[in-house]
């Protein structure tokens, strides 16, 4: 579901999709593996969002970015997909490379969800335009770790 960008200046209608930018590493340095996992996860989303009808009929569509885990390029990801029109962003893996975008998107005032990083300096000064899903790791030792900073021991509740 890579889809080339729009024309630049290119009008939209009512029908035509409603655009979101993903923002994942797909080539080194970035951890590749993540971010095709990132990647499908964001496409099965799409797909879902789809088969149930759109976005207010409207189809949901993913325009898609390599960060190569480079903040520079992040950010001037998040600048080439403003220029585009995308209602939104979501990705990144790599908490460095998030907290670029996450900088560039508040200043453009583009919603950002970072679904991967756990760098919690990216929602600690609270924006209206960056959010990040919280971090939910399968049970350790019979704890569910729920942030970086609270770590279960083995055999504690």
């Amino acid at each position: 579901m890579h889809t080339p960008p729009s024309p630049p200046g290119a009008e939209r209608t009512d029908e035509s999709a409603v655009q979101i930018g993903a923002l994942v590493p797909l080539s080194r340095p970035g951890w590749i593996q993540a971010g095709q996992h990132l990647l499908a996860g964001l496409e099965l989303a799409v797909r879902e969002v789809n088969d149930a009808g759109g976005i207010v009929g409207r189809p949901l569509e993913l325009v898609v970015r390599d960060t190569a885990a480079d903040p520079e390029r992040a950010a001037a990801a998040v600048d080439e997909l403003a220029r585009l029109g995308v209602a939104a962003l979501a990705g990144e893996y790599h908490s460095v490379v998030a907290r670029a975008a996450a900088a560039r998107a508040d200043a453009l005032g583009l919603p950002f969800l970072c679904s991967s990083a756990v760098l919690d300096a990216l929602t600690e000064q609270p924006t209206e335009w960056v959010a990040r899903l919280p971090l939910r790791s399968p049970t350790v030792g019979g704890s569910t770790r729920t942030s970086s900073s609270a770590r279960a021991t083995p055999g504690s509740p």
